[in-house]
């Protein structure tokens, strides 16, 4: 088991968005969380990362505790996240955005094996071709793949996606569709927010739907 979350509760304000919630992950598995609008799956991935800190209960990722650390500190523990806002920094390359965050060296001067291993992820998302292109000149669809190869610049173990196909066209809904399976192959865990059924049904491993008591286990019609 990767990730462990034990009997979490967080609440707003009088608002109370979980009670008691439990989620377990094994090594190496694609889940798919759903649930309306609201529901929290967007505030489940901010407590995952340490952007915001449960009332109650305990997180354990690797047997780590982490519901108590920072986000810089989970993700060198290798945790990592898409957000649906991208954070890209358009000013810059495609290579430079994925150079700012290996490591977060902002000012630090690459050497060439980080200069090849940012070449290597650009080929891994089907950006090779725009690596000297600025963020702002790539579409919606290569943001997004832009995005997931800044995740992979830290060698994540669990990678949190952020509705990863949301918006974008078929071509680049395929290409993220065979990365994350490639990942998983790899011995990566994915957790994915996503409302896609046909992407969710080729992808997951597991599909939780968010509730108000809870998480329910849904069943995959896999074609």
């Amino acid at each position: 088991m990767i990730l462990s979350v034990e009997k979490i509760s967080k609440s707003f304000g009088e608002r109370k968005l979980f009670e008691n919630l439990s989620l377990k992950l094994d090594a190496g598995k694609i889940y798919s969380l759903m649930g309306a609008n609201g529901s929290g799956k967007t505030t489940l991935f901010n407590i995952l990362t340490g952007f915001v800190k449960v009332d109650s209960g305990k997180i354990l990722f690797n047997d780590v505790k982490i519901n108590t650390r920072s986000p810089e500190e989970i993700n060198k523990l290798g945790i990592a996240r898409t957000f649906q806002d991208l954070r890209l920094i358009n000013g810059l390359s495609v290579r430079e955005n994925v150079l700012m965050v290996m490591e977060k060296r902002m000012f630090h001067i690459a050497t060439s094996q980080e200069f090849n291993k940012v070449d290597s992820i650009l080929g891994r998302v089907s950006l090779s071709g725009h690596a000297e292109h600025l963020g702002c000149d790539l579409s919606y669809g290569q943001q997004k793949l832009l995005t997931l190869g800044c995740c992979l610049a830290n060698n994540p173990k669990l990678l949190l996606l952020d509705e990863p196909i949301a918006g974008i066209d078929k071509d680049n809904k395929e290409k993220i569709k065979e990365i994350v399976l490639k990942l998983r192959d790899e011995g990566i865990t994915i957790l994915q927010i996503e409302h896609d059924l046909e992407y969710i049904e080729r992808t997951s491993d597991f599909v939780f739907q968010l509730e108000e008591n809870g998480l329910k286990t849904l069943e995959l019609n896999k074609k």
